[in-house]
Parts: structure tokens; C-alpha cells; sequence
């Protein structure tokens, strides 16, 4: 189907949804529900208007609110790994942006997390979003986005996570056997609170923000982030500990 076709009938879809109950702080409208999605589909998770999900929108309004409180800036150079469209569009208005993935049809250079060829030193800022989960060796990827950022400056990695403890086999490779322990096929593992842990090891200062020291519970009822909890924000103040 030709983009443009498609384009009309998303805004066409997009009018028939038309209504108050929900709002999406990333496109900044309203509508009368957001669609379903998620592996097991859950109801009012998807914006029609942005695409965006529950993880996009409670971590665009606690980026938001950090930035108004001044504990981060914005501007400089902002690195999105593996980036999401309905975020790209906002991060790009406020910061010198560079994306990296796999594949370069999904970003604007194809590049290896655990191998970036970026000098060390070189963002403010660092979005790696629903990654790590997918990568054998995530100690090192975070290493690398701990090298290539700037003292002072801060990353948002967002995982999936369950538990205290996180839980991992590498040896396992059958996409069933990932599907039931790791709740995805391509997921290697599921993090625990002790997340934590595998962030400071490299030196990274680790902030929880609860979502529910950011908005009122109405106003997270109308964004509709029901799944998240809280966002993680790390920063760089200190020499990576080898």
C-alpha cells in the first residue's frame, strides 16, 4: 500500500478516535482510547496518533520533569539506540542527534552496542530503551554507553523487569523455551531489581523515579502507563571501575 494511502487512513482512524479519557504527552492529544498491542494484547496501550507505548510516555514525562527541576539539561548530543520514531521526532527538536542499530534501514548508522566506534566522551545524553534484554553480553554494551558518554551526563536504560534477581541462561537458544522465561522469543534474559548492580559496576550513579512522584494517579490513569512502574536515569560522575 502506497505511503500516502496509508497516511490518510491513519488520520482517518485517528479522527474517528477522537475524545478525552486518554492523553498522549508525547504527540500532546487526546482520543477516547489508544489501541491494543503487546505480546499478550493489552487494551489502551498503543497512541493512535504517535505510536508511542507505556514506556515511551511515563519515561517522556519524567525526562520532562527532570529537565524543568534542572537535575538534567537538555541540548548537546544525544545517542538513541535502537530508536523509537514517536521519540526520535521529540529528541531531535532539542538535541544535536545521532541513532544507531543493527540495521541501518532502522537508524542513521548501523553499529554494534558492545562495539561502538563513537571516541569516548563523545554525548550529553544516551537512550537505549527495551535493548539489553536482547543482548548476550549486555555487560559490556553498558560499558560502551558508559564510555561514550559525557561526565556529567546522563542515559536512560530502560529493561523489562520482574523480581528481585534477574534471571539469565545463555546456553538457551530455542525461541519457545526464551518465550516462556523471558516472555519474548529473541530475549536472553529477564532483569531483576539487581539491575542495579550491573549499572554501578561500571560506575554509573542509578536514580529510580516512581511514577507515582511524578503525576497525580488520574493524570497516570490518562496516559495510560498502567504496565510501568518507574523510569531509570543513570549518570555519569565517576571513573568506570575496569
Amino acid at each position: 500500500m502506497p505511503w500516502s494511502v496509508k497516511n490518510v487512513i491513519k488520520k482517518a482512524r485517528i479522527l474517528t478516535l477522537r475524545g478525552s479519557r486518554f492523553y498522549c504527552p508525547i504527540c500532546e492529544r487526546s482520543f477516547r482510547k489508544f489501541y491494543k498491542s503487546g505480546v499478550n494484547p493489552r487494551p489502551n496501550v498503543r497512541c493512535p496518533g504517535c505510536g508511542s507505548l507505556e514506556r515511551h510516555r511515563l519515561l517522556w514525562v519524567a525526562l520532562c520533569n527532570l529537565q524543568d527541576k534542572g537535575i538534567i539539561q537538555v541540548g548537546g548530543r544525544l545517542l538513541h539506540v535502537a530508536p523509537e520514531p514517536c521519540l526520535a521526532d521529540k529528541f531531535k527538536k532539542k538535541y544535536d542527534y545521532m541513532s544507531i542499530d543493527l540495521d541501518a534501514k532502522n537508524a542513521m548508522m548501523a553499529m554494534d552496542l558492545t562495539a561502538m566506534t563513537f571516541e569516548d566522551n563523545s554525548f550529553d545524553a544516551i537512550i537505549c530503551n527495551h535493548v539489553l534484554e536482547h543482548i548476550q553480553d549486555d555487560r559490556k554494551a553498558i560499558k560502551e554507553i558508559y564510555r561514550v558518554l559525557k561526565f556529567g551526563g546522563w542515559a536512560s536504560i530502560q529493561v523489562p523487569m520482574r523480581g528481585d534477581i534477574t534471571r539469565e541462561d545463555l546456553s538457551i537458544t530455542d525461541p519457545k523455551e526464551r518465550f516462556r522465561l523471558y516472555g519474548q522469543n529473541d530475549h536472553v534474559r529477564y532483569y531483576g531489581r539487581d539491575f542495579v548492580e550491573r549499572l554501578g559496576k561500571v560506575g554509573f550513579e542509578v536514580l529510580f523515579i516512581q511514577k507515582g512522584d511524578l503525576l497525580e494517579p488520574d493524570k497516570l490513569k490518562r496516559i495510560s502507563v498502567d504496565c510501568e512502574r518507574e523510569v531509570i536515569l543513570c549518570r555519569k560522575m565517576k571513573i568506570s571501575r575496569k
